[in-house]
């Protein structure tokens, strides 16, 4: 009876160390899975935020900035094709200056490059934010790069021999034909680069939102 008294006391001891470990495993992965949702809960908010941010820079100054010059070069641009130089001088210096802006991207890079991505469980928003981040975002920041190289390179070498930026006068009437081909070209750079700010508000929106509502059912 003694024996088979120990025997079923050790198969408790047994089933209580199985029981034990399981408890121990199930709490720990638990608290894993929490921690891991209350991080996916913070970066989701820090992106909305970054979103937010880059949504008023571009409603609010970016966009109406880069389109009022825009206008700018096209009034130059139709004043040189209507061979009309009158007034050139003054419209010279509108046409100086580059705004440009890139989305912030920390929170997204940072959890790109830490791995922590995967922590979005959602796989319609993983694939938003690859898409916005590394496709739409990449392709502006190139637009506005585009822009900067032909401002500097083209545009600003032809206003540095041919224009007294003192005074802002026209010094040589001769090369006209060589900006107005530059101003052509320059100024669809900067219709481009508009129009994809254009569809990073749109896209941003889209994306805030998604996030939004994720959180929302949190």
């Amino acid at each position: 009876m003694k024996r088979k008294y120990n025997w079923l006391n050790h198969l408790f001891n047994f089933f209580a160390v199985i029981l034990g470990v399981y408890l121990a495993f199930y709490i720990n992965e638990s608290a894993k899975i929490n921690q891991e949702k209350n991080e996916s809960f913070i970066l989701m908010n820090s992106l909305v935020n970054d979103l937010s941010e880059d949504i008023r820079v571009y409603e609010e100054y970016q966009i109406p900035e880069n389109i009022r010059h825009q206008q700018n070069v096209e009034q130059l641009l139709e004043a040189l094709l209507a061979d009309s130089l009158e007034g050139i001088d003054g419209q010279l210096a509108a046409i100086i200056g580059v705004e440009n802006y890139e989305p912030t991207a920390s929170t997204y890079s940072s959890m790109k490059s830490s791995g922590k991505l995967h922590l979005i469980e959602d796989l319609t928003l993983q694939k938003m934010l690859t898409d916005y981040y590394d496709g739409l975002v990449f392709e502006s920041t190139r637009k506005g790069q585009y822009q900067v190289d032909y401002f500097t390179n083209e545009l600003l070498a032809w206003l540095t021999k041919n224009v007294d930026f003192y005074d802002m006068q026209l010094l040589n009437k001769n090369g006209l034909v060589v900006l107005r081909n530059q101003l052509m070209i320059y100024a669809s750079l900067i219709d481009q680069k508009v129009n994809s700010y254009q569809m990073i508000v749109e896209d941003s929106k889209k994306l805030k939102r998604h996030m939004e509502l994720i959180l929302e059912s949190e």
